[in-house]
């Protein structure tokens, strides 16, 4: 679900916590990660709800509008198409989906108000008259306004932004990367296939296998990993590094040493790319300046071993 980069990120952040108390047990530790990471399972649920909550509008507007004592010729045609869409209906009665939703409560975090301004957007955009005006959507039509629902509707929201942000301290850090989840999986939706919207669980489980594994690792050997950090300041004193670098030093190298499978290269893209968004603006050179000399120094001495080619260089 999550990418390893978002993995990473909250492993960060769960170790940098450490680094201010270093008194934290690692269960205390592992407890809070996995509350971070299910609040992006919730957070992506949410989303979901909010599709078709909006879509299911469409049934609520035209009864609505069909009350009205002055009716137009728009109040009596007005369309409920994308409430019968495929991927909708197919979420309705998805059982995985339902249940997942139900244990975490999300419905708790959806709003009438927002989901109502959702739709009012929606169907006034051109996008969604044209597919109402088509009598038997397909399912290529069918994918293509949900789509058109999460990239420019609900990702360009600003009320469901700032309600999402002050229920999930993760927003900042995962919504776009969910909405882009959530569109790769309309793409390749299946309405004869179970778990559209929930695939490859048993890699998401192994995904998450590598979060925990990689904190506790890291923690276990700090003391090494400070060993090959240190030699490489030159001027530096270590209590001078910027917290937050030290962390991303110790998992880019952790990464390195103990990770088989991890390519060299990817492990210090990643960090450095990491230290871009969440670190001084110096960090950058400051990360690649250490790893560059830590990777040459571990390769001289055979300390690093990756299984399979290419995963060194």
């Amino acid at each position: 679900m999550l990418g390893r980069r978002n993995l990473r990120i909250k492993v960060m952040q769960t170790l940098y916590s450490w680094e201010i108390d270093q008194e934290t047990p690692l269960v205390k530790l592992e407890g809070y990660l996995k509350g971070q990471i299910e609040k992006s399972i919730s957070l992506y649920l949410t989303n979901l709800v909010y599709l078709i909550e909006v879509c299911e509008y469409a049934n609520a507007d035209s009864a609505q509008r069909k009350t009205k004592f002055i009716k137009t010729e728009e109040d009596e045609n007005a369309s409920t198409t994308i409430a019968s869409n495929a991927i909708v209906k197919f979420l309705q009665t998805d059982e995985y989906f339902n249940d997942s939703v139900k244990k975490a409560g999300i419905r708790n975090y959806v709003t009438g108000e927002i989901v109502k301004e959702l739709f009012t957007d929606l169907s006034s955009k051109p996008k969604y008259k044209e597919y109402t005006a088509i009598a038997n959507p397909s399912l290529k039509d069918d994918k293509e306004i949900i789509n058109f629902i999460l990239k420019k509707i609900l990702s360009a929201n600003k009320s469901l932004e700032s309600h999402l942000e002050e229920v999930f301290t993760n927003y900042d850090d995962d919504n776009s990367l969910l909405l882009h989840i959530l569109s790769k999986y309309v793409d390749a939706f299946d309405p004869e296939k179970k778990n559209n919207f929930f695939q490859n669980m048993d890699v998401w489980e192994d995904e998450k296998k590598f979060a925990f594994t990689l904190l506790a690792k890291t923690i276990q050997q700090n003391e090494e990993l400070i060993q090959y950090i240190e030699p490489k300041l030159k001027n530096w004193e270590m209590d001078r590094i910027a917290v937050l670098d030290l962390v991303l030093l110790k998992l880019a190298i952790c990464e390195l040493k103990y990770f088989p499978t991890i390519p060299v290269k990817v492990s210090i893209n990643e960090y450095i790319d990491i230290s871009k968004l969440y670190s001084t603006p110096k960090s950058k050179d400051f990360v690649n300046g250490v790893l560059d000399k830590v990777k040459n120094e571990m390769i001289e001495k055979g300390e690093i071993k990756k299984f399979g080619r290419g995963l060194v260089e």
